[in-house]
């Protein structure tokens, strides 16, 4: 009977610490501490019993207590007189224990949603309402499962140049709720086109893109209770002809700037960033959607922690737009509420090495985008959570679609012959520095919408083969977008 409540609470204390890998302090000790009373241990201030703060939880059946500690805290505690064991040491072990602890009964349940049944009520959505959604793959899986994308606009068929917004999920595929809120945002555009005026202008004036899963192999491997910690895409990267962990590789280290300086080259690792940058179709189909389409905005959602990142501090510098950025990304922390319902998300720079999406997005494209680490204290959240998660992160979306109408400025440019656009750069030198790829017109369009705080601006727009043009002393306003409209004539620059 002993043993069984001693594997019970093993059980229950890996739910409740299953982020102690990511915690700023590494515990790395699973330890017993036997004959011990609840209020004792707890009035150490070494472990807690705050189910928000899960990084040194206590779970204590009968007076015994299993906790993760340092090595630091263990010694401590024994000094104490706590009489201690420690149980497990090694990293490793301590992933296997806790998905054994998990098991196949952990398939999750309403109202989480499998990638398949999302795509159904979308595509039954774009059925309902043909020229507002556009469902359409983007690229395919390592499983050769299909990555789709929505596009919510007005005449969606119809190419254009309005802005692009983008919002996608499940990088890593045990941060579920990223899907949960991809799949919202898709219904409450479309549910209240033509019913709300401000929604109804969001589809007239932006195409909006959602990408509701990017991982989708290893969203189903969690989603049908395989593996309900599996990160990592299904990538068998030892090669025995199996996919089970450690395999994969993270998805998110494997963009392409400062992709070597972050994650880890060892396939075992749970940050394991590929072979090489792009390694993975998955992010490569992102990406080229990325390309594409210029996005002046994008949230990628993961969990946990209410935390907004953002570019980024990177050798002790700020990226070149730190007050632009840092004023949207408090904003944004600001309309969401935690799930204490007492405070908001908090605002943080993340690091421009680690071959993330947001430091590639911004750093190589000029797309501003953040990422919304979701919830607090877990990966997967009890049923009962779920909705008021996503409730109050469409808050932050609706920030976010505001917060595209500017201010800013708007180029656009041509060849002065033929009156066609052109794919030519712009440059602020007042703003971008060497850190960051030069921005560049869309060659479909030959237009770039860059988002800039009110005040005074002079960019250089350049070709080859063309004379170089400047813009001085252009004025944006408090609001809306300034308009430039630049001819490039051929010859020397």
């Amino acid at each position: 009977m002993r043993h069984r409540l001693l594997i019970s609470m093993l059980a229950v204390l890996f739910i409740w610490a299953s982020e102690f890998t990511e915690c700023q302090v590494r515990r790395t000790l699973l330890v017993r501490i036997d004959r011990v009373n609840r209020e004792e241990l707890l009035r150490t201030g070494i472990v807690t019993s705050d189910e928000n703060n899960p990084q040194s939880l206590v779970t204590l059946v009968r007076d015994t207590a299993l906790v993760l500690l340092t090595k630091t805290e263990a010694d401590l505690l024994r000094e104490r007189g706590f009489r201690t064991s420690v149980i497990m040491e090694d990293t490793s072990e301590l992933q296997l224990m806790r998905r054994a602890c998990y098991g196949p009964t952990m398939r999750l349940e309403q109202p989480y949603h499998t990638y398949d049944v999302i795509v159904r009520e979308i595509e039954a959505l774009a059925k309902l309402h043909p020229s507002l959604i556009q469902v359409s793959p983007i690229g395919a899986t390592i499983r050769n499962r299909k990555i789709f994308a929505v596009k919510i606009t007005k005449d969606v068929a119809e190419e254009s140049d309005r802005p692009a917004i983008l919002f996608d999920g499940c990088h890593h595929s045990d941060e579920v709720l990223g899907a949960e809120i991809c799949l919202e945002i898709v219904r409450e555009l479309v549910g209240k086109y033509g019913i709300d005026p401000e929604v109804t202008g969001w589809v007239d004036r932006y195409q909006i893109y959602v990408v509701p899963v990017i991982n989708v192999d290893g969203h189903d491997i969690v989603t049908s209770g395989q593996d309900p910690r599996w990160e990592k895409n299904a990538r068998d990267t030892d090669g025995d002809g199996k996919v089970l962990f450690p395999d994969g590789v993270n998805l998110n280290r494997t963009y392409d700037f400062n992709w070597a300086h972050g994650g880890s080259g060892e396939r075992t690792n749970m940050r394991y960033r590929g072979p090489f940058p792009f390694s993975e179709p998955e992010t490569r189909a992102l990406a080229a959607l990325a390309r594409q389409k210029r996005f002046l905005l994008s949230l990628t959602y993961h969990s946990q922690g209410e935390v907004i990142y953002y570019p980024w501090i990177w050798n002790g510098h700020k990226a070149p737009d730190d007050r632009l950025l840092t004023s949207i990304a408090r904003g944004l922390a600001g309309s969401i509420k935690t799930m204490q319902g007492d405070s908001s998300y908090k605002a943080e720079y993340g690091a421009g090495l680690v071959g993330q999406s947001y430091p590639w997005l911004y750093g190589v494209l000029g797309t501003f985008d953040f990422v919304v680490e979701t919830g607090r204290g877990a990966h997967i959240f009890p049923p009962h959570e779920v909705a008021g998660i996503v409730r109050e992160n469409m808050n932050g979306v609706r920030f976010m679609l505001r917060r595209a109408e500017g201010p800013g400025m708007q180029i656009r440019v041509k060849d002065g012959s033929t009156g066609a656009p052109l794919e030519a750069q712009v440059w602020f030198p007042s703003i971008e520095t060497e850190e960051v790829q030069r921005r560049s017109t869309h060659p479909q369009f030959g237009s770039l919408r860059r988002l800039l705080l009110p005040g005074q601006y002079s960019c250089i727009i350049s070709k080859a083969g063309y004379q170089t043009v400047v813009l001085n002393d252009v004025t944006v306003g408090e609001t809306g977008w300034t308009a430039r409209q630049v001819v490039l004539t051929k010859g020397a620059p």
